[in-house]
Parts: structure tokens; sequence; C-alpha cells
């Protein structure tokens, strides 16, 4: 990978002592490097953030250029230059910021020479808040010159509540040898990563059907993804009939159904502000539950969060002692370590979009139907209005899942594991999921979150959705079609583009499991795990401490943050039962009989044997090339 992002830090503190006065000071390194691992070798960034000021009164004016020339506002000089062409973002971070101070009337604007490269106010602006300045900056080894401008702007009211006020920041370079896209996504999601057999592509709502997507996401017409607009980003796979032809053709091309063997949503790589650190049951910081989880996507791999945790198999867990411990505090941020794969940094993750059928979905078993049953002699598809894949045991999932990348696999997908792994979806990245569901992007706006309706189909038919959140109407066959306006509902965005049967339908097989024994980490097959070999395929499963209680404070002081347990324990009353012995398995989402229990928040322990109502997941990771 061609993308290194180092930081450097600059202290700035602000005092507001005043209606009309403010002191400002600026502390910072006269020069800094940064460097940045390209494919052309070593490039350096001198980047200079100027000698220490202090002593500037801040009074009220009629513009930045009057505040500066009056000494009453800041203009102050930063400079970069490079060994080779480069593309640098600045970003702010609110370190201290009193509610006080979110006010329209306190400005920035930043230039480079005469030409404006960004601009804002602190209206709305929380502590712990990054503000990115400008994005995508080219710096050469010609030296470039920005001037930042903060003032107060004297023809708005400036309330008497931003008197005598702390304020303190810091600033940080990124810069990268890659250069920007011209996304039409604008949210700092990373672009998503397609293996060669992967086609893009949006929901054309005129003629009800799905087309090929421009891949660059740059056209208007066809465009991909875009996560501030809640549009996650689809991509499929298909047969090999037109396979070839899709991948040259236009955007815009359609592709039908009869040729989709699996869609596929894009996680892209974020950190959230962590509301409940210690996991106590019940404790919610700032209302992520009911008015989204402040989450903030990353660039490339970097994990920009200050909160760490470490997983101690050692400790039992009682009411007030946790297997793991983190540093930091509630309102700090963590990178989700969804998208920490073994030992490689991701930036992102593909789900399937819906729970996992097989390729003869309407078989009949007995006197039932189970979409596949108890065998791994058959293919996954990935495919909504089909039954779901169920009544297999956790670890045949497992392998058909993994097979996928067989040798002459249906799928087109590269045979080599060291850039494409499909792997059954882990408990983490099943919380990731969820937690992305919780925020602004998925079922959050204007601080309102709703939840995800419940697949109430009887049959398992993927994608359905109920008439209600909640719907105890259990259905046969399909109430609400995936791609119609109810039947959207029962998806993670609220759109046809997120992720479905995260709430009813099936329970989904996660790979997490608890550790047969106190003191150590030991694979427990349980009763359906034993086709599980745990050695070397370590990065495949989530481990999870011994324990014997399920539904108490010492069970769920055995999760781990950012899984979706414990953290988010009660929300929307989902189902909470923990990995416990004899059950060593994470199941997820509840099946369509629990109503209003069953959610993206719903988790309870398995066998991993065979169940009528148990199904699973399918994860792609694609890594790119270095």
């Amino acid at each position: 990978m061609k993308k290194k992002i180092i930081v450097i830090s600059l202290v700035l503190c602000i005092v507001i002592i005043g209606l009309t006065y403010a002191w400002f000071t600026w502390q910072s390194p006269n020069r800094t490097t940064i460097s940045v691992l390209g494919g052309s070798g070593s490039i350096i960034v001198n980047y200079d953030g100027g000698p220490n000021i202090s002593g500037i009164k801040l009074i009220p004016a009629s513009s930045k250029e009057r505040a500066e020339s009056d000494g009453t506002g800041v203009g102050k000089t930063i400079t970069a230059s490079a060994t080779d062409t480069v593309y640098m973002d600045l970003n702010m971070t609110l370190e201290t910021f009193p509610q006080a101070l979110s006010h329209q009337s306190l400005k920035w604007e930043i230039y480079n020479g005469n030409t404006k490269v960004g601009e804002g106010n602190f209206a709305n602006k929380n502590q712990g808040d990054v503000i990115n300045l400008f994005s995508g900056e080219t710096i050469t080894t010609t030296t470039s010159t920005y001037k930042l401008y903060i003032w107060i702007d004297g023809l708005q009211s400036n309330p008497n509540t931003m008197q005598n006020q702390d304020f303190k920041f810091v600033l940080s370079a990124e810069a990268t040898d890659e250069e920007p896209s011209s996304s039409l996504d604008e949210s700092g999601a990373n672009s998503p990563v397609l293996d060669a057999a992967m086609i893009p592509v949006m929901y054309d709502t005129a003629n009800s059907r799905w087309v090929k997507a421009d891949s660059t996401n740059s056209d208007t017409t066809y465009q991909w993804y875009d996560y501030d607009a809640k549009k996650w980003a689809n991509a499929v796979l298909v047969s090999s009939t037109n396979r070839s032809s899709y991948q040259s053709a236009s955007a815009g091309t359609p592709i039908p159904e009869s040729d989709v063997l699996a869609y596929y949503v894009w996680i892209p790589r974020y950190k959230y502000k962590v509301w409940n650190i210690n996991k106590v049951i019940g404790t919610d910081t700032y209302n992520a539950q009911t008015t989204g989880i402040d989450i903030e996507f990353e660039s490339g791999t970097a994990s920009t969060g200050t909160i760490s945790c470490s997983y101690d198999f050692t400790v039992t867990a009682t009411e007030s002692v946790r297997n793991e411990t983190c540093t930091g505090s509630n309102g700090d941020y963590y990178a989700h370590p969804a998208f920490t794969f073994g030992n490689e940094e991701v930036t992102g993750f593909w789900v399937g979009k819906f729970e996992i059928s097989s390729e003869t979905p309407d078989v009949q078993t007995g006197s039932d139907y189970y979409g596949g049953g108890n065998v791994t002699n058959l293919t996954v598809r990935i495919k909504p209005n089909v039954r779901s894949w169920r009544y297999n045991t956790l670890t045949n999932f497992y392998k058909v899942i993994y097979d996928m990348q067989i040798e002459n696999n249906i799928y087109g997908l590269n045979t080599s594991r060291t850039n494409t792994d499909s792997h059954m979806l882990k408990n983490m990245e099943w919380g990731a999921i969820a937690y992305l569901t919780n925020s602004k992007y998925g079922r959050c706006t204007n601080n309102t979150c709703t939840e995800v309706t419940i697949n109430n189909s009887s049959d398992y038919i993927t994608g359905n959705a109920g008439n209600s959140v909640s719907d105890s109407n259990y259905a046969s066959g399909i109430t609400n079609a995936y791609n119609t306006t109810k039947g959207q509902l029962a998806s993670t965005t609220g759109n046809i583009y997120g992720v479905y049967d995260m709430s009813g339908g099936a329970y989904d097989y996660v790979m997490g499991n608890m550790s047969s024994a106190a003191g150590s980490y030991t694979y427990y097959a349980s009763s359906g795990g034993s086709n599980y070999t745990y050695t070397g395929n370590e990065k495949y499963i989530d481990t999870y401490a011994n324990g014997s209680t399920y539904n108490n404070q010492t069970a769920y002081n055995r999760a781990r943050l950012g899984d979706a347990t414990s953290e988010s324990k009660s929300w929307y009353s989902d189902f909470a039962y923990f990995v416990r012995s004899s059950n060593s398995w994470f199941a997820r989402g509840g099946d369509y009989s629990l109503n209003t229990i069953a959610g993206p928040f719903s988790f309870s322990s398995n066998t991993g044997l065979t169940f009528y109502n148990s199904s699973a997941r399918a994860a792609l990771l694609v890594i790119p090339s270095s």
C-alpha cells in the first residue's frame, strides 16, 4: 500500500476574557518533517508552523482583514514544501471547547496566497470534534504558504455567554503521494476496494433495476456512493456468462438479477466516540442510542483514535472486574477494531447484503425447506427474495463461505488470499455494521434515530420487511420485498443501499467464540464447531473469556469494546444473552419470531449446531496491492 499518514501536532490556546476581548496564544515547533512512503521511495515534507506568538486581543471586527489590520484578530502563517509532489490535509481538533463558544460569530478562514482553501465557524461544534481546514492541497518542491485567520465577526451578535471561556485546539497535518480522487462523496469515507470480479452497482429507481455504477464515483448520473446521503457502496459478483461484458461495460449498463450471484455492501473504516467504556449496563454518556453514535471516517489505514484496549484471559470477570482494560475516557474516540484483520490494518470490508442462501434454496428436506441444510457441497448465494440457508452447523457455514475462493470458483474471485479474503462474518464486524447503522450515516437524522424494521417472514425470505418495526404478524413468503418503500425500512440505511436481515429473518451465526476454560484462550468447539481449526486461523474469529453467566453485569464484563454487546445492552430492548458454558458461539440479530427484541443489537449464545432458524453472513476483505 502506497499511503502512509504521519500526524504532527501544534497546540493553539485561546482564552475568551470578555465580550470584546480575547487572549490568543499559539505554541508550535519551528519545523517538523513528515515522512511519506510512496512508490518512488522516501519523500520528505517540510512543515513549518512558524514562531510562537502570544498577546493578541480578539475584538469583534467587520471582516477578517479588518481584524488582522487592527491587530484584533489572528493571521497565522504556515508553510510546507516537499522533495516530491504530495497532497496534504490540515485538520483542527477541538481539545478544550466549551459549548458557550459554539457560535457562528467565531470564525476561521485559511488561504493559500490569495486563494481561499477553507472557511467555517464554530457553530454546533463540540469538544473533541475534528474540523478539516483543507484537503488534498498539492505540495511540491516550491514552498506553499498558507495563512489561517481566526476572528470574531462584529456584524453578528456576540452572546454574553462567550465571555471568560478557555479554548484550545490541536492542528494536525497528513500527507500522501496518492492524488485525491474526484469522488462525489465528501464524507471522508475510504473509497471501496474491489476484487477484479466485483462490479460496482447503483439502483436505477426509475426502472427498478440495478445498473453498473461509475467506479470513480464522479458521474452524478451513475453515482456509486455517498455516505453523507446514506448511500452505501454496493457491488455484485456475477456468473461467468456475462462477467467480462459487465466488467468492460459503461456505467448505466443494467445487470439483471438472473446474472447476480452475490450482493455486497462496503463498510468503510472509522473511529467512534465512546459512550460506555466500562461496559456498564444502561450507561449512555452522550445519548448515543437516541441521537446517534458519533462516527468519524478514518483516512486510509490510519488509526487516529486515542483509546486503546487490551484483553486479559487470566482475569476472572465479576460484577466490577472486566477482562478488557481500555485507556482513555468516555467521549474519546476509538478506532473500531473490526478494521484490524489479524496483523493487517484495512480501509474497510465488504459484507453480504443479505443472509446467505444456497444454489438450491427451495429444495425440500423432509417436511421442511431449509434453504440448503446440513451440507458443504452447495455453493453460496447472497440474494434477495429467496430462503436463507439454514439448518447447517456453524463451521459448515464457515467452510462454504471460505470456499468461495477455491480454484475455479463460480464467482471469479481471486484464489489467492493475500489480497482477497472471503470469510464468515466475525462478531466484531457485526458490531461495526450495527454502530454505523445507528449513526448519521445510517438510521439517524437530525439527532433522531429510527429502529431497523424486522424481517417477519416465517419462510425466512431474505430482504423481507414487516409492516411495522416489530411486526408480530409472522407471514409466510414476502410481506414487503427489499426494494419496496416499506421493504427498504428493513435495511441499515432505511433505503435500498443498506444491509438487510440484521433484524429478524434467521439468527446469524458469527465467528465469536468463548474459551473452554479460564486462565487463557482455548478454542471451544461446543457442539457445532468441531470442523474449525483455530491454530493458523486466529484472524477469522473473535475470542472471549470463559464464564457461566449470560444475562448479568458479570457476563457482559467479558465483552470487547466495539462488538455491540455490553456497550449497547438494552438498546431498543434487543435480546441479550452472552456466550456461556455449553453455548460458546454468538448468534446475532434474532429470528422473525422475536418481535420487539430482535435487531442489530441483539445477541445470544448457541452451540453452533444445526437449527431450523440459524443462518450466517459472508464478509469479503479486499486489500489494495502494494
